[in-house]
């Protein structure tokens, strides 16, 4: 029953315009998953650990393990790591990646970072376990584990005051399964356009709109509209809104190296904000080495 029931909200989560990746109310916070051209351009070290359990009282219901590392290095270059499990029902795969970025100094304040993702899908997949409705053995309902290599890039221009980013982590279709096995899935391109501004307003309070789009092939495009009230750029907090899904309710704390950040999320669709689902993630930023202090002071307050 309870493996009935998580397929049906599998099922609405897809007639509400659901994607193949995983969704992050704190993409802000984690940016090295989707874009390659953020490596090294936050911090001169940075590690960032996120978990985000979807819907965490069903069982089997989707479940997100993410970590990135990104480091600075000398001539303009940005190195990094990105790995994402991801778990739902029978399916698990966990994407490992290398992220190369490059720094064009736009102005002495301003720089376009361009990147690149080199990598790959580890899928897997047992329908073994699924019950059948014919006491004969189906020959296609066997266990499934593949890898499948792929690339994306992307670009990231930041300023002391705004934030553009355009990426694309993936850039090839890839087929999970063999025509002859029961499991039919593929990875489609998905494509993020996302951008942010920080608004100083006074004593120490900043305001930081951002959007986040993300569209695939088949599917509408689905915004994440996010507002967050910053105090000196040390605690924040606020609310996210996602186009035909949900809302969340965020904070992120800064303890001098440490970033621990929380994230509260219901659905906003009828059919499912009545049956009690609830999500809830987690990131944690480690910064080990002294970063550009401009922009983590962020813009200058009005006199």
């Amino acid at each position: 029953m309870k493996k009935c029931i998580l397929f049906l909200l599998l099922v609405l989560s897809e007639l509400t315009f659901g994607q193949q990746e995983s969704y992050y109310s704190l993409y802000r916070y984690n940016m090295n998953v989707i874009n390659p051209a953020f490596a090294g351009a936050d911090e001169a070290n940075m590690i960032s650990f996120t978990s985000r359990s979807q819907w965490a009282s069903v069982e089997d219901a989707p479940n997100t393990l993410a970590f990135a590392f990104s480091s600075a290095r000398e001539n303009n270059v940005g190195l990094g790591i990105s790995l994402v499990s991801d778990k739902v029902f029978i399916e698990q795969q966990t994407f490992a990646y290398i992220d190369f970025s490059y720094k064009l100094q736009i102005s002495e304040e301003s720089a376009l970072f361009l990147g690149l993702k080199g990598g790959g899908n580890f899928y897997s997949a047992d329908p073994t376990s699924l019950i059948a409705y014919r006491k004969m053995m189906d020959p296609t309902q066997v266990s499934l584990s593949r890898f499948n290599p792929n690339i994306g890039a992307g670009a990231y221009f930041r300023s002391p005051s705004y934030w553009v980013s355009f990426s694309i982590p993936r850039l090839f279709n890839v087929k999970r399964d063999s025509d002859n096995l029961a499991v039919t899935a593929k990875d489609r391109v998905h494509t993020y356009l996302g951008a942010g501004v920080d608004l100083p307003v006074s004593n120490g309070i900043f305001v930081k709109p951002s959007l986040m789009i993300r569209k695939v092939k088949g599917l509408p495009a689905t915004a994440d509209l996010t507002g967050m009230i910053s105090w000196q750029n040390q605690f924040d907090v606020g609310l996210s809104f996602r186009t035909n899904s949900s809302m969340a309710l965020m904070s992120m704390i800064s303890l001098g190296m440490f970033d621990v950040g929380y994230a509260y999320e219901t659905p906003t669709d009828n059919g499912l904000s009545q049956l009690n689902l609830r999500t809830h993630e987690l990131v944690l930023r480690i910064r080990l080495g002294e970063g550009d202090q401009k922009t983590k002071e962020g813009p200058s307050e009005p006199e």
